[in-house]
């Protein structure tokens, strides 16, 4: 991913002509401006507004609403709490981060932290999915979850091939930093999500056509 030093994008259209991936140097407070005043998705690591502009496929979108769906109907009535991609998503420490996941799985009452004005942050995802896509796949599976691992409450993260019918699932086995590595492919598998029950393969990427 390349690194830019320049002005920031405040529009869709100005933010266009840098491609799929966008990564510039600024402060919390520019980059709280941009999600005030911006109309494109952006995230914050450290110091950098990032932003990932990829085509996002019917296959890819399909997938995001069938994982909450199947989340949903597993958890749903266990006092667990599903949401989508707009929920921000806040990380412990002294560096300012803010993150959004394609689903995020809440249990009991959710915990924020304020960011400005009626802005504000989870801090409490016991799962959080993504959807790989071409565009984000390596920054998913490499920086992102390495920021996520810090989550205290985080018990698992799912990664779903929006390709082919594949699932790895990484869950916290102690709050040392051990964590279960686990691949699910064809359409026989059944990912177990937390201690509560399993989903299969099939049923995620039965509406697709692959």
């Amino acid at each position: 991913m390349a690194e830019t030093a320049v002005a920031i994008p405040r529009t869709l259209e100005e933010r266009l002509p840098y491609g799929e991936t966008m990564i510039v140097e600024a402060s919390w407070d520019t980059f709280l401006d941009l999600l005030e005043e911006g109309n494109y998705p952006v995230q914050y690591d450290e110091g950098q507004i990032l932003s990932f502009m990829g085509y996002g496929t019917e296959d890819h979108e399909v997938l995001v609403g069938e994982i909450i769906r199947l989340l949903g109907n597993l958890l749903r009535s266990k006092n667990y709490r599903i949401s989508g991609s707009n929920l921000a998503i806040s990380l412990p420490g002294p560096g300012k981060q803010y993150f959004n996941a394609d689903c995020a799985v809440l249990k009991r009452k959710s915990e924020y932290i304020p960011l400005r004005g009626e802005m504000k942050a989870t801090t409490n995802p016991v799962i959080l999915v993504e959807v790989l896509s071409k565009t984000t796949r390596n920054f998913d599976l490499g920086q992102k979850f390495q920021r996520y691992k810090t989550i205290p409450s985080l018990q698992q993260v799912l990664y779903i091939d929006s390709q082919s019918p594949s699932v790895i699932s990484y869950r916290r086995k102690d709050q040392e930093g051990t964590w279960l590595i686990e691949e699910f492919t064809g359409l026989e598998g059944e990912v177990p999500v937390l201690e509560e029950g399993t989903f299969s393969l099939k049923a995620l990427y039965e509406p697709l056509e692959l």
